[in-house]
């Protein structure tokens, strides 16, 4: 039961970002330069990765070292998972970074400037926390108590 409300959380994000996506393209201009792939590979630092850190990722990155990338929807797993602007879905490994993240952050330390959903870890940071941390120490700079144990929520 638990891993089909997994699976049904990470698909509802997919579709979620799908339709955000969709929405954003349609008013960009034509000019937009932007790499769509739907799998990204790190090995172990970004010269040995696919795509550049300068990409965006549809669908997930698999880092099995250090992996970035500029945007990211759908699932980020590895060891350290760095997404420099906007990540949608799930980010999962032991250290989680996002510039926002719009989602779910799993891991033993999660950081991002603005969290809309949840971090679940050991230490949680956020600058504008929209959402729920769950851990140890939880931090928010805004939309939260500064510094809370256990649970910080934010509206």
């Amino acid at each position: 039961m638990k891993k089909l409300v997994f699976v049904v959380a990470v698909l509802a994000c997919a579709f979620a970002a799908v339709a955000g996506e969709k929405s954003a393209r349609s008013s960009s201009s034509s000019s937009d330069t932007r790499v769509w792939l739907p799998l990204g590979l790190s090995i172990i630092t970004p010269p040995i990765q696919l795509p550049s850190p300068s990409h965006t990722v549809f669908g997930g990155m698999i880092n099995l070292g250090y992996g970035q990338v500029e945007n990211l929807a759908v699932a980020d797993l590895g060891l350290i998972n760095n997404v420099t602007d906007t990540m949608t879905g799930v980010e999962l490994g032991p250290v989680n970074l996002a510039g926002t993240c719009v989602g779910v952050q799993l891991g033993a330390l999660n950081v991002a400037s603005r969290t809309v959903g949840v971090q679940f870890g050991a230490l949680n940071f956020t600058g504008d926390l929209h959402g729920v941390q769950l851990g140890v120490l939880n931090f928010s700079g805004s939309g939260g108590a500064i510094v809370f144990p256990i649970l910080n929520l934010g509206f």
